[in-house]
């Protein structure tokens, strides 16, 4: 029976994915959540992460597993599973270590045993699970076929018979002055329980347990020379430990190594999901956008919080977006650290991630999938760039709309502030037209409002302050004309710089 893939529908990986452009993934903190994602990356999950996908069918694929995962018992045997395997390669690691070749064997024999037990209680377990999506069931239908097939009970029966043939050996030692002799088990009587009995009567109580040494621990010089005087008192023993280790050596099924690392993309999302949900943040598995289908989220969050500033329960904003009918293009004013700029990046954030067919920040969503997703974003001037910022950000975001289609999303945050307001306004309605005839979906985070009054394709946002103290910002972005004018009376009044306060203030002085 052919494997499974629980990551891609077909036989093969689709070939058509979303292009991310490399600064997009610093602009939008990708490369902060991926690394949080995957720790240490045991699993090379890295790339999985790095390659969200065009596919609508292998996004569905991937939420349907999502789907089913969120059942804690469905999810619990897997971990369980994950568990057993990690066991199964931590032994062939430590088996690879060792120089003793007998001790090498009863490792391998070890890992073979942890791997039949794990991957037949997973099978047992997943008859019984209300399992939906295409992925698991079929990976059920796969790995049930393979227990009971004849190369798993070859590998099975072969290793209890070597387990049994171990686990019957009996030897004695025997201490003479400095020698240790080894010699064939003896029926000489176990004194212990009267020893024990016998200084019970001095108050001496019960014996104290021996050490147990770990299974982890090497073995010494001496219980080197001790393990091969036993080998030669039982060489039929040793000889099925040898043969077993040579014709098993690669026991493990490619197929179900493959399923190992897979399905771990699923288990550490969502455990990295939990760690970020709280009670006013939920994450989504997003419907996906049609041309007809509004684009929209309820509740969406910068996962980039989290990961800069390991806010964990803390208290996070969340907001709302919705584009419908004509409407292309979000700009969003509002005064300086009114969260604007978080509010762009979530919605970069969860475009990446609804192609990667993950739960997105959000507590509704429905998003686009779409070719490409780039940024343009307010960069410092460089003192060897001789043509100035200005210059270069022309440069930028005439590559980005060369390159950008009707299908494709841009995330513009304070673009052209580098010049003056009248210019930085005509170029940006210039730009602002370009987007709407590729028929793009943009957000644009400006200082400009006059870029919020260019037609039906575009919708204001504007970040908010409190009512009773407009210096105080609310980090929520809400939809409605901009009116960044009033914010900075409010500041000017607030710090005594209106026009009559400073010609009150200067007037004594003419």
């Amino acid at each position: 029976m052919p494997g499974v893939s629980v990551l891609w529908p077909g036989p093969t990986e689709p070939t058509e994915h979303l292009v991310v452009d490399a600064t997009a993934v610093t602009d939008l903190g990708i490369d902060r959540i991926l690394t949080d994602i995957v720790g240490q990356d045991e699993y090379r999950l890295r790339s999985w992460f790095a390659r969200p996908v065009r596919d609508p069918d292998t996004v569905r694929y991937r939420q349907e597993v999502f789907a089913d995962l969120t059942d804690d018992s469905v999810r619990a045997v897997f971990d369980e599973f994950a568990a057993g395997m990690r066991t199964v390669r931590k032994r062939l690691a430590w088996r690879d270590r060792l120089h003793h070749p007998h001790q090498r064997q009863r490792w391998q024999l070890g890992a073979a045993a942890d791997y039949r037990d794990t991957v037949a209680r997973l099978t047992e377990s997943l008859a019984s699970l209300p399992l939906r999506s295409r992925a698991l069931t079929r990976w059920r239908e796969f790995v049930t076929a393979y227990v009971e097939g004849t190369d798993f009970e070859r590998l099975a029966t072969a290793g209890r018979r070597v387990e049994q043939a171990l686990g019957e050996l009996r030897y004695s030692l025997r201490i003479v002055d400095r020698t240790l002799e080894v010699a064939p088990a003896d029926a000489a009587p176990d004194y212990s329980a009267a020893v024990a009995k016998l200084f019970s009567r001095f108050g001496s109580g019960a014996p104290r347990p021996p050490r147990q040494r770990s299974e982890w621990d090497d073995m010494n010089q001496m219980e080197e020379q001790i393990l091969d005087r036993v080998a030669a008192l039982h060489p039929a023993a040793f000889r099925q430990l040898t043969e077993f280790a040579s014709e098993y050596e690669q026991f493990a099924d490619l197929d179900v190594m493959v399923f190992e690392r897979e399905i771990q993309f699923y288990l550490t999302y969502l455990a990295f999901a939990r760690r970020v949900r709280g009670a006013e943040r939920a994450m989504c598995l997003p419907q996906l956008a049609s041309r007809a289908t509004p684009i929209h989220a309820e509740d969406a969050f910068d996962l980039g919080l989290f990961t800069c500033h390991g806010r964990g329960d803390a208290t996070l904003v969340c907001n709302d977006f919705r584009l419908s009918g004509p409407e292309r293009v979000l700009v969003v004013t509002g005064p300086n650290q009114g969260g604007k700029t978080t509010f762009a990046r979530a919605i970069g954030q969860l475009v990446y991630l609804a192609a990667l067919g993950c739960p997105v920040p959000a507590r509704t969503a429905c998003l686009p999938l779409p070719d490409r997703l780039c940024t343009h974003f307010e960069r410092a001037e460089q003192a060897t760039d001789p043509d100035g910022r200005l210059a270069d950000e022309l440069v930028r975001i005439r590559e980005a709309l060369e390159t950008a289609s009707a299908d494709s999303v841009i995330v513009l945050n304070e673009s052209f502030s580098a010049t003056s307001t009248a210019d930085a306004v005509r170029i940006g309605r210039d730009v602002l037209d370009r987007i709407v005839e590729r028929g793009s979906m943009a957000v644009w985070v400006t200082f400009f409002d006059e870029l919020a009054r260019t037609g039906p394709a575009t919708v204001s946002m504007v970040a908010a302050t409190d009512p009773d103290d407009p210096s105080l910002r609310t980090f929520r972005i809400e939809r409605r004309p901009a009116d960044g004018d009033a914010d900075a009376v409010v500041l000017a009044e607030r710090f005594g710089l209106t026009y009559d306060l400073v010609v009150d203030r200067i007037a004594p002085c003419g």
